[in-house]
């Protein structure tokens, strides 16, 4: 039972990131619109069915969470290229793509902190919390700085030099930071605590590594995409390893911060002026 509960998370999450991730649409437009409405829907309405002494009652954070994740994308796949455009940016400069990504991680976190007040539920419940806060950070920053290492030994990124690489250093501070705070809360700091009850510690830090893994299929920035993969999800599981070690999302966002320097380093150094 536990077994099948997992694979039967694992696939709903999969699906949910699939279709409402904000980086290219999978559906056409009156569909995608749909699908979103369909999820708000449906999972607002199973968690409301799913009170106290109901038959689903113990898959009601569950339902919570599905719910809060979708409302949270789809703030971010509607609003933030229309925040972009206000402000007269675009996604073809370091600066563009580090706002982009700062307005995008600030709707969806948004999203998911509105939808945890309006349903009841509290900071910590996502992870948002101290813990062992010295020993998330201390992991965190060491393994950050080993992949800041790794990252400026890359030969487009030590092509650039040192006052470029100074000059593009806060946009990167900023997409890092947005990026790993979002996305470890979205992926994790509110699914492992909902998903524990149901089918353990470890499955659970494994359906949220594989949804987390497969939502990243699209991206296109990747030169081997099944390396890609692989590699991404032996972080994340190392990720959810330290936020249910430490109580915390604060380092597994400091360390996921620093494997995203692997990737945005090579990608600003391949455009123009910041």
């Amino acid at each position: 039972m536990r077994l099948r509960l997992c694979v039967l998370l694992t696939a709903c999450g999969f699906l949910i990131f699939a279709l409402t991730m904000t980086f290219v649409p999978v559906l056409p437009a009156w569909a995608n619109y749909a699908a979103r409405a369909g999820f708000l829907v449906v999972f607002g309405a199973l968690w409301w069915v799913a009170r106290d002494g109901q038959r689903l009652s113990r898959f009601r954070p569950v339902f919570f969470a599905y719910f809060a994740a979708v409302l949270g994308l789809s703030l971010g796949f509607f609003f933030a290229d229309r925040v972009l455009e206000l402000l007269g940016l675009t996604t073809h400069t370091p600066v563009g793509i580090a706002v982009a990504k700062l307005v995008q991680a600030s709707l969806i976190v948004g999203g998911i902190l509105a939808a945890a007040r309006i349903c009841g539920e509290t900071p910590a419940s996502l992870y948002i919390r101290n813990g062992r806060l010295m020993l998330g950070i201390g992991v965190g920053a060491v393994a950050g700085a080993a992949l800041l290492v790794l990252s400026l030994l890359q030969p487009a990124v030590k092509a650039l030099g040192a006052a470029k690489l100074m000059s593009l250093a806060p946009w990167v501070l900023i997409f890092v930071a947005s990026n790993a705070l979002m996305e470890e809360l979205l992926f994790r700091g509110l699914f492992l605590g909902r998903y524990e009850p149901v089918i353990g510690r470890w499955p659970a830090v494994i359906s949220t590594g594989l949804a987390f893994t497969l939502a990243h299929m699209q991206v296109k920035y990747a030169p081997e995409l099944v390396v890609f993969l692989v590699v991404t999800f032996g972080f994340s599981i190392a990720w959810g390893w330290l936020m249910q070690k430490t109580g915390s999302l604060w380092g597994s966002a400091l360390f996921h911060a620093g494997a995203d320097l692997l990737i945005i380093l090579p990608i600003f150094s391949s455009l123009g002026a910041a």
